[in-house]
Order: structure tokens, then C-alpha cells, then sequence
């Protein structure tokens, strides 16, 4: 299959370090994935996942390492992921942070399916690539694989030897030298994408990220994820902002989550809230609009890429709000803004 689906290139952002690591020139890979050149990783180019697959592959023979999509995947920086990055590590619970994840994916690559099902005790959570040879995603599925595996360390606390893995394509090397690497039971086979299987109540475990007692899975990591505490009243309202940039990503944004977050009662978060002068809807509608005016500066950004990363279900009505507060729609606000820049 000729996979066309869009991928940011900033998917890849480790490749250039680990192939210059490995002493493998990167430039005639790249011309044999129809790229040009290594400033495309920094310009956030979008380009066909069959391209993606392509140079991964290569890189994989030149280096003569058919598990490199691992080592890819430990020098990751979850930033470069852009809003899928940040949604993952963002939620209170491990269940949140994978539908975070979810929500976010589109703006990172296109023709992805991810979900999690619950039977008889034990999680599984799918990521499967549409139009995807799975001999030639290989390498891409592998450092999928091995990322996926640190991000649920470092946010359940648990043991990756609890969590199994099942790989959809043929193993490239002995099956220890999977195993080595991702510190959990490898199982290849002709499924359709990656299966991840756990424990159930994993899901449901705090993420440890915002309670700060997890060790760096990534230098940026810290600044993905909020700080529930405050001392006092009058820090309650940033307290709430930094828990709706998180909230949002999850589609989680709602008084009733948001007191749960900061343990207490949402008559109670009210009521607080009222004695400053403001109320949730205030808070949330002014930390969506200075949100917005930020996300529309971004030209990479999509409309309905920052809708998402606003917690909004339907890009209509992130257009709806934005008029509201500006009066012009989110891309003629875009224009004004980079015409002015440019001035």
C-alpha cells in the first residue's frame, strides 16, 4: 500500500542526532525518500507517511540496526510533538492523558486510529496506521512503540515488565534485542497495528508528572504539566489556568473536573471563585480567548487544530466564540496579525 497520509516531520526531529550518533549520512537517505534536505525538519514540513516509513527504513540498513526505531524513540523530546506531545503527558490520570493523546493526534499525522479497550481485567490500547504496509512501518511502528512504553513509566510509576507488547510486523532481530531495549515482553505477529496490554486499573493512576515525584522522561516534560496547589485564594484563578491548559487537551474542561482536580466541591470552587469578582465561565472563556490570540500566531497551526487544544468538540463553535470575542473570524485575525508582523 502507498501510504499518503500527512506526517509532520517533527515526528522525526531525533533522526538527524541519532544518524550523525551512528555516522550515517543522512542526505542520500533522505533523496531516497524524495526529501530534500535537514532544514525540513526544522521548517515543519508536512509530507506522505510513506516517505516517513521509507527513510526509517534505509536508516535502519545503513546503520545495520533494525531495532534503531527505539533508540529513536529514547531521544525523543515530547515538545517537538507539538499538541499531541503536550496532551500526552497533561491529564490526571493515565486515562486522560491517552485520550488526550487522541484528541491531539490529527494535528501530528493524519490516517492514525487509537483506542483503548477494557476486558476481563486487562487494558489494551491500539495504534494502528490506515494504508500502511506493515514490513514497510516497521521501523516508524517500533519507535511508536518504544515512546509509548517510557510515556506510561514515567506517568503510572509502574514496571515496564508489567506491560506486554505486541508488534505487527516480523521480528528484524532476535526478540531479546527488542526486549533489551524496551525493558518489556515482545510478542511480532500479523496484527493490524502496535497493542499495548495492562493491567486495568493502570488507567486510573495519577499521573505522577504533576505530582512531580517522576523521574525526566524529557528535560520539557516539567513544563507540560500543571501544578495543582496554591496557598490562597487570590492564586486560584492561575491555578485554574494552568489546569485548563492540560484539561483541554482531554476534553475534560467542565467545573465539576476542574474542582476535582483541586479537591473540592464545585459549589465550593464557586464560591471562591465569586468572592474575586469572577466566576468558571469567566475564567474559562478569558483563558480561551488569550489562548486563541496566542495559537493564531502560530501559522502552522490549523483552526480546528487550536479548537481541539481549546477543549472545543466542533471547530463551529471555536469560529462561533471567537467572533464573539474579536468580532472578525480566527483567520482574518491570523492575517491581520502576520501582516502586521511583517510591516
Amino acid at each position: 500500500m502507498w501510504d499518503r497520509h500527512p506526517v509532520r516531520l517533527s515526528l522525526l526531529h531525533m533522526v538527524p542526532g541519532v544518524a550523525e550518533d551512528r555516522g550515517v549520512a543522512l542526505t542520500p537517505l533522505l533523496a531516497r525518500a524524495g526529501l530534500s534536505d535537514g532544514e525540513m525538519f526544522g521548517r515543519e514540513a508536512v509530507v506522505a507517511r510513506a516517505q516517513v516509513c521509507t527513510l526509517l527504513h534505509h536508516l535502519a540498513h545503513r546503520s545495520g540496526d533494525p531495532t534503531i526505531g527505539l533508540d529513536l524513540a529514547a531521544a525523543a523530546d515530547p515538545v517537538r510533538l507539538r499538541m499531541a506531545g503536550q496532551a500526552l503527558f497533561a491529564g490526571r490520570t493515565l486515562r486522560e492523558c491517552l485520550a488526550g493523546l487522541t484528541r491531539q493526534m490529527p494535528d501530528l499525522q493524519g490516517g492514525v486510529t487509537v483506542e483503548v479497550d477494557e476486558r476481563d481485567g486487562t487494558a489494551r490500547w491500539r495504534h494502528t496506521f490506515s494504508d500502511s504496509d506493515r514490513e514497510h512501518a516497521a521501523v516508524l511502528n517500533d519507535g511508536v512503540t518504544g515512546f509509548m512504553v517510557g510515556a506510561f513509566e514515567a506517568i503510572t510509576g509502574l514496571a515496564r515488565q508489567d506491560l506486554r507488547v505486541e508488534l505487527p510486523h516480523r521480528a528484524s532481530a532476535p526478540a531479546r534485542l527488542y526486549e533489551d531495549k524496551l525493558g518489556a515482553p515482545v510478542t511480532f505477529g500479523p496484527g493490524e497495528g502496535i497493542v499495548l496490554s495492562f493491567d486495568v486499573a493502570w488507567l486510573d493512576r495519577p499521573n505522577r508528572l504533576i505530582r512531580g515525584v517522576a523521574p525526566d522522561f524529557s528535560e520539557a516534560v516539567e513544563a507540560l504539566v500543571p501544578n495543582a496547589v496554591w496557598l490562597d485564594d487570590s492564586e486560584l484563578p492561575a491555578v485554574i489556568d494552568r489546569l485548563f491548559e492540560s484539561a483541554a487537551f482531554s476534553g475534560t474542561l467542565s467545573l465539576i473536573d476542574t474542582a476535582q482536580s483541586l479537591g473540592v466541591a464545585p459549589r465550593t470552587l464557586q464560591r471562591r471563585l465569586a468572592g474575586l469578582g469572577t466566576s468558571f465561565e469567566v475564567q474559562l472563556d478569558a483563558w480561551r480567548r488569550a489562548r486563541a490570540r496566542a495559537y493564531l500566531g502560530d501559522a502552522g497551526l490549523q483552526v480546528a487544530t487550536i479548537a481541539r487544544a481549546l477543549g472545543y468538540g466542533d471547530p463551529a463553535h471555536f469560529i462561533r466564540a471567537f467572533r464573539r470575542w474579536e468580532g472578525r473570524t480566527p483567520l482574518a485575525f491570523r492575517r491581520a496579525v502576520l501582516r502586521d508582523a511583517s510591516a
